[in-house]
């Protein structure tokens, strides 16, 4: 059943054999995504090369989160619940400790709009599901490569942080 899951997910047979694209050294990426079986199996998936993982369900977890672990990307649905990922995207790539995380739009759209809009937004690329390891792969290189650019430390959680008035919707 599971692998029947993730040939619908991912479009193709689910192998033994490793991608043909190898990621780097402790990468951390977020992946935000709604449906469970999603998150499932892109965790599997990246957990497999040995990629540190965080998700969340929804775009307000997904800023939530980014600004707490400070991930080396992040991979972005954009139809969710409470705030989707276009807002996520906008508010993460504007602020200061977060903007320089690369983001990757995953979606079942294919309507070119979505992309433009994803891009215009601030995501670095875009993907349409089903998901072809290798390419998700290939992108995660790309965006993940070691350039010397220092990543921004953890924030201090504070009241203002656990307030909803800071995220921008809309």
């Amino acid at each position: 059943m599971k692998n029947i899951l993730l040939n619908r997910w991912f479009g193709h047979a689910r192998t033994a054999t490793a991608s043909q694209v190898k990621l780097r050294d402790g990468l951390t990426i977020l992946i935000v995504d709604d449906s469970r079986t999603q998150l499932f199996a892109l965790e599997k998936m990246l957990k497999a090369e040995g990629v540190k993982t965080y998700t969340a369900e929804n775009g307000k977890q997904g800023i939530l989160m980014a600004r707490h672990v400070k991930p080396d990307l992040i991979l972005m649905d954009i139809v969710m619940p409470e705030i989707n990922g276009f807002q996520a995207t906008r508010y993460l790539t504007r602020q200061k400790d977060t903007g320089h995380i690369p983001i990757i739009m995953i979606s079942g759209s294919s309507e070119q709009s979505d992309k433009s809009w994803g891009l215009k937004l601030g995501a670095k690329d875009y993907l349409q599901k089903p998901v072809d390891k290798n390419l998700l792969f290939k992108k995660i290189s790309h965006w993940t490569a070691e350039v010397g650019v220092e990543k921004a430390p953890p924030i201090e959680n504070t009241k203002e942080d656990r307030s909803e008035a800071w995220v921008e919707v809309g």
